[in-house]
């Protein structure tokens, strides 16, 4: 069960409380441990130091004779000794030992003439931290010495100990150890106190921008003010205010961006499997998804060998690149797909950044997509040199037409008075020369533009003139034009000469369909931001649903002596720019040619 905001700072000033207090007591009962030792030390160093004074005194008076017996026969020496341990609250026994250890005087005389046991000194205590001092005392049936060396005619004789135990130590401290726990138990109650009401007063301002935060992360965005304290917690509040106000939007921006990417990515035909530094799943588009075999939201987060099931092709090519740390291009794998199975080509790449590994792409093509795809580049190339040489060849056929255009005309000249067949066979030769020339002419139209001399045009201007050159020669026909364009339509990027004369045949195409008259009506507007759109319609024949389908091939034609080759043009025009062609048509009542056209040009 988790705490809330509230149950967090009580348990967080509880456990501040009792660290404090804790710490407080632990150093009042160190500093009070050492003063118990260092007392006792100083007061065991007195009475050394008055044992020694006696020693000697007693010593000096009987220089003949056995030392030991000396000190042993000192009634004042014994007295001393006595009142020394009866006096002292720590002491719980004094001795002089000679070299050997061997105690000569001890103030329980049944021990004296034994050895005397090893102590630890006194001094040891202050030298230990306070958790093993405080230990120490509490050990039971510890005891420690205080020693001071004994000499006689300054060569060391022996030594005076004087031996303190640790429970006549504790028999001082425990007074004072239990008036500090139980000064602690009280404070603690009233530390703790003080502490919730100040830290009330302190953490009111965070806590109301906490909730403030809490209700930005929702999407809460009137979700109060700021605070209107002047101090450094204001000006927060008023900097987190503007940061909630602009969340919500950096958010939606994100979303956006991710969700257009995500799109980008789905479409490509490339699978693309992304793995973090320890190796997870982090990302894969829908083309990966039908290499993987499960879904992204299914596999997100797991390890590489957890995502491909068991004897799946690619499952040795990633564990042979990641056990080598090494990237490889262009394997050849047999991949199961929902029709069969499809050669696939797979790739390995480590993501680095400052030579910093920071994680691996895998990428998977489709070898049948790229075998189609060269195979369209090979027949590109070949239908361009076939372009190149029925040029040629169309070239070649010109040239002789011209030839023999040119002496047609010159057996006319030289017949004066031809006869009438003579003068019709010409006629027909010319005509049929002519009509040949034409077919050229409109077939190397048609074959010869490849590059596009893009500049900005005004398009309303441009239909306004084609159509300009047209009525001149029409109107006798009965024929007019009518405009209804955009005023606000953009420039476009296009090729001035070669849109000129695709809507001159289109317009031209309108008024041969127009026998008995009538208005041909253009007018031009945006399509959704990207296109300009460009209706030409003519109340004309119409064209039959039979022939729609051909209209745009190349030399089919209706027309008596027309070539086929205007509308094929237009089409191949209105594709180079990058555009659509649409025709709607009726019989009897007209037809309608729609042409979009990009705002601008991208052509590699």
């Amino acid at each position: 069960m988790g705490f809330g905001i509230k149950g967090k700072e009580v348990l967080a000033i509880t456990l501040l409380t009792v660290l404090v207090v804790a710490i407080t007591t632990f150093i009042h009962l160190s500093r009070l441990t050492t003063v118990v030792v260092q007392g006792a030390l100083r007061q065991g160093q007195l009475i050394a130091q008055q044992l020694y004074a006696q020693s000697s005194l007693a010593l000096s008076r009987a220089r003949r004779g056995n030392p030991s017996e000396i000190l042993r026969s000192d009634r004042e020496l014994r007295n001393l000794l006595d009142a020394s341990v009866g006096y002292s609250p720590h002491l719980l026994y004094a001795l002089i030992a000679d070299r050997e250890g061997k105690m000569i005087f001890h103030s329980e005389r049944e021990k004296e003439g034994s050895p005397a046991p090893e102590r630890p000194r006194l001094e040891q205590l202050l030298l230990l931290d306070p958790v093993r001092r405080f230990h120490a005392l509490y050990e039971e049936g510890k005891i420690y010495e205080s020693t001071l060396p004994l000499s006689l005619d300054d060569r060391p004789f022996g030594s005076i100990r004087l031996g303190i135990a640790t429970s006549l130590l504790r028999r001082e401290l425990n007074p004072s150890v239990q008036q500090s726990l139980t000064f602690a138990g009280l404070a603690l109650p009233v530390v703790w106190l003080v502490a919730m009401g100040a830290g009330t007063l302190l953490l009111k301002p965070m806590r109301r921008l906490t909730r403030q935060m809490d209700g930005r992360r929702r999407g809460d965005a009137g979700n109060g003010g700021g605070l209107d304290q002047a101090d450094d917690i204001g000006e927060l509040s008023s900097q987190l205010q503007l940061l909630g106000q602009q969340l919500p939007a950096d958010r939606l921006k994100m979303l956006s961006e991710k969700a257009q990417l995500q799109q980008v990515v789905d479409h490509l035909e490339d699978g693309i499997i992304l793995f973090t530094q320890d190796r997870r799943i982090l990302f894969f588009n829908r083309a990966a998804e039908v290499v993987v075999g499960r879904s992204l939201e299914e596999v997100v987060g797991w390890q590489w060998d957890e995502m491909l099931r068991p004897f799946h092709p690619i499952r040795p090519l990633l564990q042979h690149a990641f056990e080598q740390k090494a990237g490889f291009r262009n394997a050849a794998v047999t991949l199961p797909r929902d029709e069969g199975y499809k050669e696939s080509l797979v790739s390995l790449f480590f993501v680095t950044d400052a030579h910093r590994a920071m994680g691996a792409m895998v990428v998977v093509k489709d070898l049948e997509s790229i075998k189609t795809l060269q195979s369209l580049i090979t027949y590109s190339a070949k239908l361009t040199a076939l372009g190149r040489l029925t040029s040629g060849m169309a070239h070649e056929v010109k040239n002789p037409l011209n030839a023999m255009m040119i002496h047609v005309e010159l057996l006319k000249e030289k017949l004066d008075v031809p006869a009438e067949e003579v003068h019709q066979s010409l006629e027909v030769i010319g005509n049929e020369i002519r009509r040949l020339d034409r077919v050229v002419q409109g077939f190397l139209r048609f074959i010869r533009p490849e590059e596009l001399s893009l500049r900005l045009l005004d398009l309303n201007a441009l239909l306004k003139d084609v159509a300009a050159l047209l009525e001149t020669e029409w109107q006798k026909e009965g024929i007019r034009f009518a405009f209804q364009f955009d005023p606000t339509l953009p420039l476009i990027a296009a090729d001035e000469e070669l849109l000129r004369q695709a809507f001159l045949n289109i317009m031209l195409n309108a008024c041969q369909a127009m026998p008995k008259g009538g208005v041909v009506n253009i007018s031009t507007e945006m399509e959704e931001w990207e296109f300009v759109k460009v209706n030409i319609a003519d109340p004309g024949i119409g064209i039959p649903p039979e022939d729609m389908g051909k209209i745009y091939q190349l030399y089919y034609t209706t027309k008596p002596y027309g070539t086929g080759i205007g509308l094929s043009l237009v089409y191949r025009v209105v594709q180079m720019h990058n555009g659509s062609l649409e025709t709607s048509s009726e019989v009897g009542r007209g037809t309608t040619m729609i042409v979009r056209l990009p705002v601008s040009q991208s052509r590699s």
